[in-house]
């Protein structure tokens, strides 16, 4: 008897169970792995079906999902044409003004106003370029700074009138030429406000 249970518990029929089921077997509940795919299937589609519908997002409302950024689309940038090219000669002719007006001392000045009469330009009608020429090494080139003063002031106050006399001063006192020293001591008293000595013993 005791080799008969043996044997019963060895029986394949009475222990189905205890081997591995081959591949397309059933499982324990009776269902085979491709019903328990559709299964799954059907329930995924169910869900589906009976899942409340969520309303689309109107396009550009949201927020991007994957940096939270605002993705609203902005206005259109709008596009200047870029302005026309300047002109070289004047571009030259102001950083050859610019530079004149920017050095100081008798050498430099004297280099700067030949490099920007050189470039073929002309003084503008300026105190501060003709204050700046009264230091030229040319005298000739002082006299016409001077004469040019002398027109400005007539219907302008002198912007440096310091500078402007002790520059004046010094012409009156070291210029070469006679000329040069007279024109010097009669823009002096015009600035000063002194009357004209020499128009006063003419009349």
């Amino acid at each position: 008897m005791r080799k008969d249970e043996t044997k019963v518990w060895h029986n394949p029929e009475l222990a189905p169970f205890a081997r591995a089921p081959k591949s397309g077997s059933t499982t324990r509940s009776g269902t085979t792995p491709q019903d328990s795919r559709v299964a799954k299937e059907h329930r995924a589609a169910l869900e589906a079906l009976f899942a409340p519908r969520r309303e689309p997002e109107p396009e550009g409302s949201g927020k991007n999902g994957k940096n939270g950024r605002d993705s609203t689309p902005k206005p259109g940038r709008i596009v200047l044409a870029p302005p026309p090219q300047s002109d070289p000669r004047a571009t030259e002719r102001q950083r050859l003004l610019s530079k004149l007006l920017a050095v100081e001392g008798r050498p430099h000045i004297t280099k700067a106003a030949n490099e920007f009469l050189g470039a073929g330009f002309t003084f503008p009608d300026d105190q501060d370029v003709h204050l700046k020429l009264l230091e030229h090494s040319d005298e000739s080139r002082v006299r016409e700074a001077l004469s040019s003063l002398s027109s400005l002031l007539v219907g302008e106050l002198p912007k440096r009138r310091a500078v402007l006399e002790s520059r004046l001063r010094r012409i009156e006192e070291f210029a070469e030429d006679e000329s040069t020293r007279d024109a010097a001591a009669q823009l002096r008293r015009q600035v000063s406000g002194r009357p004209d000595t020499q128009n006063q013993s003419a009349q």
